[in-house]
């Protein structure tokens, strides 16, 4: 098996397994539709049973595989954006991204940058999700939550969605994987599903799937029929006769159950049957063997019916209707606290109705679906990345704090009383539904030989008969009750059991008496056993409906455990192991090794591991030291992060996927060498061909980024965004191919501070204090710029904040005269004195006026050109120090 592909594999299976794994294969995200689940299913029926005409099964074919629709065409994020009533982002603002190369988002905290990089999160493949929500600060919402979706598929045009995210985003944004903070924490901690894998085991996968959940719903019909079956079948069967013994055959463990045919074939007897039987009877009037046969077959009946009135005299009793009654009470009690609990600690809740009875259905189901599938059975999941049991995506924190209080107040005292009260009502309710009284009719038949013995045993069929309609009405009435406490309940009638047991006994001893009176010559015993054929047929008739109901029920049994058998999961297990192994397991150990190589973690030890788990493959990466500990107890914040997202790449880097990524925040607690490795990883991949979208408040990783993209080259093309928060338009304003104050060098600084002064200009109030706060803000800018300066021009970037290295080859362009001293110090001494430093009392300097501010910014852009040229000069005549001198030619 180890060496068989897929479509080798399949081969060997049943037609119907070639069939499901042909129409999986070739459906969109590999999900069937109802069409297509029932067509499999119809094939394992008739694969189990052969019932009906055979229908036709298509085989799984290489072709159908090359032709997935997981290996389609490429999706893109084109942008994202305007958006309504998320977070506290501007509305008007639209956020673009290159389809191939990097998109470098920069934002410093509180700009409403991490508002975008939730939207991705939501759109796109991610292990947590966050919910998405509109301004918290407000008391009302403004309106729904939605998001202008701008995407492209392959070749095809952009698409644009008006996204609202209650919805689903499209499927093909799948394709695209995100990374940040809470991902990070998941690879590092848990296991986590293998999202790309490679064809054949995604098919294999989503039909071991299926079968799984063909399996459950088998199992489930399996349990209710069982539980029918538990239901005695009718007795007053001649014992030991062939009837008894065709009957018999009813039980699950018999290894041949009658047919329908045979059962009917059986039951009744023709006109000229019941006139035989008249006949023989009235020759055998006073045969003791008859009378004794008559006498055993009431007293069998009799016999169970004693169980019966037992069984009723209890279930009815007047204890059973008086603690009914207080479990009616204790219910409603409770689930009013419950209810008044509810109401208070549910208020705040979106939807209203939580704790309530309708509520309290779907929090039950929805437990138990999860039960089902290897989660906790007394809690729904509540932790952030854990699947939502109705949606199956990923809890972020708000769902996953809504789930932890509807956790908290399921297990809470109050509601446990509740249930504990409401689940005893519900048992005392199935009890007495279960406690049925059988149909009277069918009872008085079985007593007809009883009731024509003597005129006695015929009134004792009367009173019988008027006790079980007797009973029939108390338990209706008890039921309804439940419901209607001012219902009246019939009183109990009066016991038989005493009367019946008792006659059994007269029975037994009066069928023992005639049988040692009896003859049994050849001729009477074959008319006595003709009779008891006869009367067993008859009766069989009578309970015909019964009978048959059973046979149908051990048959639906036999054939869901036939289709049980086709559905197993074991086969399709084991060559879900031996592909991944081969095609999965030892590429991604090699990519994630490479990855830890890549990150300088090779000096702590780690393992890869992968296993199957409810039909999906996943993998750890874990310590490999002598005792199993969790990685976060060792590692510092940086080294799990760093393994975090070496795992992120490993995953997504196989070498024929071009599919984007975006990363929110990969370099937080990583040192400025591991900065420089993430920054040359991310733009290896946009390298490939990928759309790289970066998110990063950091100012070192964003350089690192843009150092790196221009090594590269064409291969890696960047773009920078900022994003930012402004006092007009609030949070999230974007501007596209610009990059942060902080980043940017002297020439893009000196315009900046040029346009800033043009717009003053326009002010008409230069004396106000908001003029005064603007102009602080220019001379603390320009200050800034004097210092970027002496590191970018006079110091020819020769020693650099934040950079480890010192360039000695620029100290060739370095000369600091006097002349430049005096102009810098001055300088720096005139735009400090307009900054950020207090101004003392008694020294009142006038607030400079726009002129003023473009003069002092064109003494530090006169200072610079000039002191290039110089630079330039000097860097010349430096670069002939150290060459040889020319010698002459003769």
């Amino acid at each position: 098996m180890a060496d068989l592909s897929l479509v080798e594999w399949a081969g060997q299976q049943a037609a119907w397994v070639q069939d499901s794994l042909r129409r999986i294969s070739t459906t969109a995200g590999f999900t069937v539709s109802e069409e297509d689940r029932k067509a499999i299913l119809d094939r394992i029926n008739y694969a189990a049973n052969s019932l009906g005409d055979e229908p036709a099964c298509d085989a799984l074919t290489a072709e159908h595989l090359s032709q997935c629709s997981e290996t389609g065409p490429r999706a893109v994020l084109a942008s994202i954006g305007p958006l309504q009533n998320i977070d506290r982002l501007a509305k008007d603002q639209r956020l673009r991204f290159a389809p191939t190369g990097v998109t470098l988002v920069f934002g410093e905290n509180g700009s409403g940058k991490s508002g975008y990089a939730r939207i991705a999160k939501r759109l796109c493949r991610s292990l947590s999700v966050d919910e998405l929500k509109g301004d918290v600060f407000k008391t009302k919402p403004d309106g729904p939550l939605q998001v202008k979706l701008r995407y492209q598929i392959g070749d095809d045009p952009i698409t644009e969605l008006d996204w609202v995210p209650t919805t689903p985003p499209p499927p093909a944004l799948k394709q695209i994987s995100v990374f940040d903070s809470k991902n990070a924490r998941l690879y590092v901690d848990q296991q986590n599903r293998i999202a790309y894998l490679p064809i054949e085991i995604a098919v294999l996968e989503h039909h071991g799937q299926l079968c799984g959940t063909f399996g459950t719903d088998f199992s489930t019909q399996q349990s209710v029929i069982e539980k029918r079956l538990k239901t005695p079948l009718p007795t007053g069967y001649t014992p030991g006769g062939k009837m008894q013994a065709f009957l018999a055959r009813l039980d699950p463990k018999s290894q041949s159950a009658p047919t329908k045919m045979e059962i009917e074939s059986l039951a009744g007897l023709s006109a000229g049957e019941i006139e035989e039987l008249k006949g023989l009877e009235r020759k055998l009037l006073q045969d003791p063997v008859a009378q004794a046969a008559t006498r055993r077959r009431a007293s069998q009946v009799l016999a169970r019916l004693v169980d019966v009135l037992t069984s009723f005299e209890n279930g009815y009793s007047d204890p059973a209707l008086a603690a009914l009654g207080k479990l009616v009470d204790e219910a409603r009690a409770t689930a009013g606290a419950a209810g008044l609990a509810a109401t208070a600690q549910f208020a705040n809740e979106p939807m209203p109705g939580a704790g309530g009875e309708a509520w309290r259905i779907l929090y039950q189901a929805a437990r138990d679906f999860a039960a089902s599938s290897g989660g906790p059975a007394d809690r729904i999941a509540d932790q952030v990345g854990d699947p939502c049991p109705l949606c199956q995506e990923p809890l972020g924190e708000t769902a996953a704090a809504r789930m932890a209080r509807f956790n908290a107040f399921v297990q809470s005292e109050t509601a446990k009383k509740a249930d504990a009260a409401r689940e005893a009502l519900d048992a005392a309710k199935a009890a007495l539904e279960d406690l049925v009284v059988p149909p009277t009719e069918v009872v008085v038949n079985s007593l007809t030989g009883y009731a024509g013995i003597d005129a006695t045993r015929a009134t004792a069929v009367i009173q019988i008969e008027a006790a079980l309609t007797t009973y029939a009405a108390r338990r209706k009435a008890m039921i309804d009750r439940i419901t209607d406490a001012a219902l009246e309940v019939p009183s109990l009638p009066a016991s038989l059991r005493s009367i019946v047991a008792a006659d059994i006994e007269k029975l037994d001893a009066e069928a023992t008496q005639l049988e040692a009176t009896a003859t049994h010559a050849a001729a009477l015993d074959a008319d006595r056993n003709r009779i008891t054929e006869l009367k067993d047929r008859s009766k069989l008739h009578d309970d015909l409906a019964t009978v048959l109901q059973r046979a149908e029920e051990l048959r639906e049994l036999a054939a869901i455990k036939a289709c049980q058998t086709q559905v197993q999961t074991r086969a399709i297990s084991l060559q879900i192991s031996s592909l991944r192994r081969k095609l999965v397991t030892e590429n991604l150990q090699s990519r994630i090794q490479a990855e830890i190589t890549r990150f300088d973690l090779d000096h702590i030890p780690f393992r890869v591991s992968d296993s199957s788990e409810q039909g999906q493959s996943k993998f750890a990466v874990g310590l490999q030291g002598v005792d199993k500990i969790a990685n976060n107890q060792i590692l510092s914040e940086g080294e799990q992060r760093a393994l975090a997202l070496a795992c992120f790449l490993a995953e997504i880097a196989d070498e024929g996927a071009t599919y984007g990524l975006v990363v929110d925040d990969p370099v937080s607690s990583l040192d400025q060498r591991r900065i420089r490795l993430v920054a040359q990883r991310l733009v290896q991949e946009a390298a490939k061909g990928r759309q790289v979208v970066v998110f990063t408040h950091n100012l070192v990783f964003f350089n690192e980024m843009v150092s790196e993209a221009a090594r590269v080259g064409d291969s890696a093309p960047l773009i920078k965004i900022f994003v930012r928060k402004t006092e007009a338009d609030g949070f999230g304003v974007v501007e596209e191919d610009t990059e942060p104050w902080l980043a940017k060098g002297v020439n893009a600084r000196i315009n900046d501070l040029r346009a800033r002064a043009k717009v003053l200009a326009a002010e008409t109030d230069f004396t106000g204090d908001n003029y005064r706060r603007s102009a602080k803000d220019f001379y603390s800018d320009l200050r800034e710029t004097w210092e970027r300066c002496v590191e970018e021009i006079v110091l020819n970037n020769t020693v650099q904040r934040l950079v480890p290295d010192v360039m000695t080859m620029r100290l060739g362009g370095v000369i600091v005269s006097d002349e430049d001293y005096k102009a810098i110090y001055f300088a720096m001494k005139h735009v400090s004195e307009r900054s950020g430093h207090d101004m003392p009392a008694g020294r009142d300097i006038p607030v400079p006026t726009p002129t003023e501010m473009l003069g002092d910014v064109e003494t530090l852009d006169k200072f610079q050109v000039e002191y290039k040229k110089r630079r330039n000069v000097a860097d010349v005549a430096r670069k002939a120090l150290h060459a040889p001198v020319k010698a002459a030619l003769v």
